[in-house]
């Protein structure tokens, strides 16, 4: 197979660069031809996959994090050609959330599943922010799930992986704030005093916490969870239960199921798709069934 492999050296702290000579290796000792690319900067590979000709590639490979399978989706989605290879994902990043709905968990994994090539459709939800069209597959959170991102990323930097998420819940608790938020999902209208909103397509967030147990990659719709309100104290109580995906029995967290979203803050809010920073509300969110393939061992 012809094999586009992008990998982000920094993805991980540096794993990215460490172990691509061995992917590399790996998957030509098993009879793929590989053709790497390198990232250098912020979205570099939504500007080389969306140049690729995907008529004489047989798999996109992404290496890196869910930052780095962000940008390559928006280029596969933003490639004027009409064929559309399976992608393939090995995770070197900090969180590797999404690629665990596929039942991959580490670079073996991800090689195990290219060498396996069999991919099942998945899901890819396009979102509107400040007049720009971007595409997630995993998630997106605004409000105090998108400033723990803003607070810890400067730590990240600094090395502290996932330690630096922990950080920064318990900073952005004590500064805990809601904010007003009106929700249109196909066509009805919910207001709510929020402390924060996810628009989901997969279960897991920032590495291990199961943020949306109950959905599904491949089902047309996306999870829509709120958080109303609630008091400092009873955040850090319920927070740990993530880690599990009980706190959709606290009675604050509501979940809705949807196809199409509008969402609307006061004041606006930042946005983090896939971990990444960018973006304001209001924005708007569309399912877009089967869009694309993933390379799995599920």
């Amino acid at each position: 197979m012809k094999i586009q492999l992008i990998f982000n050296p920094h993805a991980g702290r540096g794993r990215g660069m460490k172990a691509y000579p061995e992917i590399r290796k790996r998957l030509q000792e098993a009879g793929h031809d590989v053709i790497p690319h390198r990232t250098i900067y912020r979205f570099h590979a939504t500007e080389i996959v969306k140049s690729l000709n995907l008529y004489e590639t047989d798999i996109i490979l992404s290496v890196g994090g869910d930052g780095t399978l962000f940008e390559v989706i928006n280029g596969l989605m933003n490639n004027p050609g009409k064929k559309i290879p399976p992608v393939g994902v090995i995770p070197v990043g900090t969180g590797n959330s999404f690629v665990k709905d596929l039942k991959i968990f580490n670079l073996e994994d991800g090689i195990k599943a290219v060498n396996r090539n069999i991919s099942r459709p998945v899901d890819i939800i396009s979102f509107t922010t400040e007049n720009s069209l971007y595409y997630f597959v995993n998630n997106l959170g605004f409000g105090f799930v998108a400033d723990v991102s803003v607070t810890s990323e400067p730590m990240k930097k600094r090395g502290l992986g996932m330690t630096a998420y922990a950080m920064g819940v318990l900073v952005e608790i004590s500064r805990l704030k809601s904010h007003e938020l009106t929700l249109e999902i196909d066509g009805q209208i919910y207001h709510h005093n929020a402390n924060f909103c996810y628009f989901c397509n997969s279960v897991w967030v920032a590495g291990n916490m199961m943020i949306s147990p109950e959905s599904i990659l491949d089902d047309g719709e996306m999870e829509i969870m709120v958080l109303n309100s609630v008091t400092r104290r009873d955040l850090l109580k319920t927070f740990p239960k993530v880690f599990k995906g009980t706190h959709l029995s606290h009675p604050n967290v509501i979940v809705y199921k949807g196809k199409h979203v509008k969402a609307s803050t006061k004041p606006e809010k930042f946005c983090n798709p896939e971990g990444e920073i960018f973006g304001v509300t209001p924005l708007e969110a569309k399912v877009l069934p089967s869009a694309l393939k993933f390379c799995t061992l599920e």
